[in-house]
This record gives C-alpha cells, sequence and structure tokens, in this order.
C-alpha cells in the first residue's frame, strides 16, 4: 500500500512536469527558455520535496500499520499465549470471548472447547492411574502377605502347597488384570483390519466359545431368535468386534446365578445392526448404567458367590464401539436382568475413512 502510494506520487510528479514543458513549447524562443528555466526550476523543486516526504510518508505509514496490526492481532496473541501456557498440570485457562462474532470469535470457541476435552482427559487420566494401581497392588499386598508369612517358620510340604495355591491364585488374578489393561489401551488405538464382517457369524463363533464356560456354571447360553431376517454385514475390525461381544455375553454369563440363562441375538435396523444380550441375573440399576462403562469402576453390590471382576470388560466394549462409530448401552432385560445392546453402523467405520 505504502509502495502504490509512492508511485503515484512519482507519476504525478512527472505527469505535471511533462505538462509545464509542454505548455512552455508554445511560447517565443526567448520566452520559451525563460519558461524552461522556470518549469526546471519547478521540477527540481518537486523532486526536492519528494524525496523528503517520501521517507517520512513511508515511515508514518509503517507506524501505522504496526500499529494497527497489533491492535488487530491482540487477541489472536493472547489465544497464543494461552496454548503455551497450557500444561498437564493446569488446563482451567480459558480465554475471554472477543466482542465480534467473526472468524477469531469461532478460533476461541474452539481453543476453550480444546482445552475443556484436555483437562477432561488429563482428569480421567490420573483417576484411572489410581485406580488401576489400587487394584495392581491388592493382589501384590495378597501374595506378598501369605509368602513373608509363610517364611517365618518352617512348615510341613502340604501348608507350602496351600500357600503356592493361594499365591498363584493372586498372581493370576494380577495377570488377567495386566492383560484387561493392555486391551483397554489397545482399543483406545486405530482399528487394525477393517474388513466385511457378518455379525451373526461373529456371534456363532463366540457362543461356541463360551458354551463350554456356560456348563460350567450352570447357565444356559442360547442365540434367540428375533431379528434374523436381513443383511447383517458391516464395515469394521472382525477381532476388535468379537472382543466386545465375547466380553458382554462373558459378563452376562459371569453375573447370572446358577440355573438362569443367557440369550444372544442380531437385530438389523436400517442404518445399523445391534447385538443384543439379554439374562436373567439381578440386573443394572437405573443410576449405575452408565457407571459400568468406565474403566476400573463396577455398578452395584455384587451378588453374594459371585467373584468381582476388574471393570475393564465393558469399558473395552464402549471403546471398541466407539471406534466403529457406534454405541453399547444397557437397560433391563425382559428376562429380569439386564439388556446390553451394541449398535454397529452399517457404513465405514471412522477409522477405514469410508461412509455409507
Amino acid at each position: 500500500m505504502v509502495a502504490s502510494t509512492l508511485l503515484t506520487l512519482l507519476v504525478f510528479s512527472g505527469v505535471l512536469y511533462a505538462a509545464l514543458r509542454m505548455e512552455a513549447a508554445g511560447e517565443p524562443v526567448g520566452e520559451r527558455r525563460g519558461e524552461e528555466a522556470a518549469v526546471r526550476e519547478v521540477g527540481e523543486q518537486v523532486l526536492v520535496s519528494m524525496l523528503v516526504a517520501a521517507p517520512l510518508a513511508l515511515l508514518v505509514a509503517v507506524g501505522g500499520a504496526l500499529a494497527l496490526s497489533r491492535r488487530a492481532l491482540a487477541p489472536l496473541q493472547e489465544v497464543l499465549d494461552a496454548a503455551r501456557q497450557a500444561s498437564a498440570t493446569d488446563l482451567r485457562r480459558r480465554l475471554a470471548l472477543p466482542a465480534r462474532r467473526d472468524e477469531l470469535y469461532d478460533l476461541t470457541v474452539e481453543m476453550n472447547a480444546l482445552l475443556a476435552r484436555l483437562e477432561e482427559g488429563f482428569t480421567a487420566l490420573a483417576r484411572y492411574a489410581g485406580d488401576a494401581s489400587h487394584e495392581l497392588r491388592t493382589p501384590l499386598a495378597a501374595a506378598l502377605t501369605t509368602l513373608e508369612v509363610a517364611l517365618r517358620h518352617p512348615r510341613p510340604a502340604s501348608e507350602w502347597e496351600r500357600t503356592a495355591t493361594e499365591v498363584h491364585k493372586e498372581l493370576r488374578r494380577l495377570a488377567r488384570l495386566v492383560e484387561s489393561l493392555l486391551a483397554l489401551a489397545r482399543a483406545d488405538g486405530p482399528l487394525e483390519q477393517v474388513v466385511d464382517v457378518d455379525l451373526r457369524e461373529l456371534l456363532d463363533l463366540v457362543l461356541a466359545g463360551l458354551a463350554a464356560r456356560a456348563t460350567g456354571r450352570g447357565v444356559t447360553l442360547s442365540a434367540a431368535a428375533e431379528g434374523d431376517a436381513g443383511d447383517a454385514h458391516v464395515r469394521g475390525d472382525f477381532d476388535a468386534l468379537a472382543s466386545a461381544a465375547r466380553n458382554v455375553i462373558e459378563n452376562a454369563i459371569h453375573y447370572t446365578p446358577t440355573g438362569g440363562r443367557v440369550r444372544a441375538a442380531v437385530r438389523v435396523r436400517p442404518s445399523h445392526v445391534e447385538l443384543v444380550v439379554d439374562d436373567s441375573g439381578p440386573g443394572v440399576s437405573p443410576e449405575d448404567r452408565a457407571l459400568i462403562f468406565e474403566p476400573l469402576r463396577r455398578g452395584g453390590a455384587v451378588p453374594e458367590g459371585i467373584e468381582a471382576g476388574h471393570g475393564l470388560g465393558l469399558a473395552i466394549v464402549r471403546r471398541v464401539l466407539a471406534r466403529h462409530g457406534g454405541t453399547a448401552t444397557v437397560d433391563a432385560s425382559p428376562d429380569g436382568g439386564a439388556r446390553f445392546v451394541l449398535r454397529v453402523p452399517r457404513g465405514g467405520s471412522p477409522e477405514s475413512g469410508e461412509r455409507p
């Protein structure tokens, strides 16, 4: 802008100089020479004035531009300062919204939303780390205490065998917890292989794998007949979806008392396919239905005679379904227990980049 202004002034001076010379050319020779001297003098004065005024005009223009740019970019600088000051230990800072609803206003809103999500994520991570530490410490402490007591005095082989059995039980519990934590971490990662998945075929394989476990607990495990019609194919990671289905059905078997039943069905909907699991167990209270999908959280009291889980299986289920763009919910079952519904969209998953 400054350069164009200076160029305009120079062009104007040149035109003025040429006009004066053309006007002087129409006069007699004597007068013309006098006029030429006058024109030359005027041109020289204009040029001198330009040489003096141009740097001053340039300085004024640059100074004004800097002042205006600083004023215009001040809110943006606040956003940058907030981004620099944000850390894992203090994400409570929020930006003041500009008065004008322009692009900078939208940027500030998105920045505040990002800070809120980061704060929520770090808070949840700290809580999960504390819960996981507590869960890991319990079996370790039990195993160490058992061994320390056993080592204080000489004992016969039968007592050592009983001690080894107790320690082995705690170590197996610890190993299952570590495996579940690793599975939870993998559930947050990208899908490994997105393929065409027939949920009916997947359900049959999962039920076959859990049949012996259900029989051992005295629970009837079956595939319900409802919703058998229609195409049950979806796009997703077969292993991840099978793991989610297995966790839900295994959880239902675990909490269903002897003599109860667990039924699983596939229901086809226009936009998605549902895997529905019903049981005749104690069910899940309304206030606990959202809680049980949180890592290391258990809903309600555990029925007598049933060992409490680690609280990771259903958290893995929800994260796997989220990776597929689906949902996992729980409600009351017509069988008297809980009904878990896993919904998988028919179209491509978010990880595959496909669309319905």
